[in-house]
């Protein structure tokens, strides 16, 4: 059974394995485990303290063990062919060493991995600007890393720099492709600049490689709603919720679609189902003042027939 988590910036109820809110896409940081330590016996906590002495004790022991030695093996020349891994492919024979110039600069191996990690920890941080700094460093080491275009789009998209971030996005999928979270960027991204039929291309390519996110479906049925094909999004909103279904929200907006195309008994059945799921929401009394102007509505088209 899925499990909800509450979004600290806006509110909305969100399911536990998303990475980031529904609503107003912030990032959902799960909160750690209070007092853990409180639930433990006394014999608990011996055994846990001991298992973490022996822990450190190995660690160090395999440090020493592997610690570098002066025949470590030296950094290719500029200039020496590398040959693709492919798991199992020989190395290359070692070519003439050639005087590398005062001014070569060769990232040491792991640099981009560190580089990325670090960047990735000032993102999660919200230090968006060093977090983008720490990004394009690591595109100096691998320029064509999808991840970190990816990363930076979505910087530059919490920056408020649209284009920039649509630029990133795109060039990302020209790169991967298959990935869903760069298109489910780039849909928000172009929605942002109100081109929503583009948005709902991306979304439904998006649904197209990840169709069990039922954040994705919502927002496919969003994006056509708002490029006015309310019709189209009807049977979208519809699998969002068969996703979800403790999505209040998505009943509200279903509901909405329905009455744009005139299926005003099914939109009000919608509309009542919202406030049946979430009675103490800030709009209940909004929502139950049009479910009794949309009775009325019903009544008298009923009575014109």
């Amino acid at each position: 059974m899925a499990t909800f988590v509450t979004c600290a910036a806006c509110g909305a109820r969100i399911r536990a394995d998303r990475d980031r809110c529904l609503r107003c896409f912030e990032i959902l940081v799960a909160a750690p485990e209070p007092k853990l330590l409180e639930r433990l016996t006394r014999e608990q906590q011996r055994l846990l303290a001991g298992g973490a002495v022996v822990a450190v004790l190995l660690v160090g022991l395999l440090a020493w063990r592997n610690r570098p030695t002066l025949e470590a093996t030296a950094p290719a020349q500029p200039g020496q062919p590398r040959a693709a891994w492919n798991g199992n492919a020989a190395a290359p024979p070692p070519a003439a060493a050639a005087p590398r110039p005062a001014s070569a600069h060769v990232p040491p191996p792991g640099a981009f991995l560190d580089t990325s990690r670090a960047a990735t920890a000032s993102f999660l941080t919200g230090n968006l600007q060093q977090a983008r700094e720490q990004f394009e460093k690591a595109l100096e080491v691998k320029p064509d890393d999808p991840e970190a275009l990816n990363s930076i789009g979505q910087i530059l998209d919490r920056q408020g720099d649209i284009t920039g971030a649509i630029a990133r996005f795109e060039k990302a999928i020209s790169i991967a492709p298959d990935r869903w979270a760069y298109h489910f960027n780039l849909g928000h991204a172009v929605g942002r600049q109100g081109d929503w039929t583009r948005a709902a291309d991306e979304y439904r390519e998006a649904v197209r490689l990840f169709p069990d996110d039922y954040a994705t479906q919502f927002n496919l049925a969003s994006a056509l709603q708002r490029a006015g094909d309310p019709e189209s999004a009807i049977p979208e909103f519809e699998k969002a919720i068969q996703l979800a279904p403790a999505e209040a929200s998505f009943h509200l907006a279903l509901g909405n679609s329905l009455q744009a195309v005139g299926r005003l008994p099914e939109a009000r059945k919608a509309f009542e189902t919202y406030l049946q799921m979430a009675p103490s929401a800030p709009d209940a009394a909004k929502v139950k003042a049009h479910i009794d102007t949309l009775s009325t509505a019903i009544a008298a088209r009923n009575a014109a027939q």
